[in-house]
């Protein structure tokens, strides 16, 4: 397998990586509601995109809902006194 042939020089890596920094997310706000909102996304709250309905929110909350459940563990035990490992062992 092939190796570097010369050493990068420390300004030649710096000058590639200046562009490596992290920058802010540029955040919107929906035309419609106001929410903040990711650009090319369709907006979470209301579900319109570039002014158009495109998600059924009526029908998103409908499913929301439905999938809410109970707790499975969702009763009273009995209280039952809790033995110690010697009286177990004897």
């Amino acid at each position: 397998m092939p190796v570097p042939a010369r050493r990068h020089s420390r300004s030649r890596v710096r000058r590639r990586r200046a562009h490596d920094a992290m920058k802010p997310q540029n955040v919107g706000v929906c035309t419609t509601c106001q929410a903040p909102l990711l650009p090319h996304t369709a907006c979470k709250n209301c579900g319109t995109y570039k002014g158009k309905q495109v998600i059924d929110m009526a029908r998103d909350l409908k499913r929301e809902a439905k999938n809410v459940t109970t707790p499975i563990h969702d009763h009273k035990h009995a209280e039952e006194p809790i033995e110690s490992k010697d009286e177990k062992a004897s």
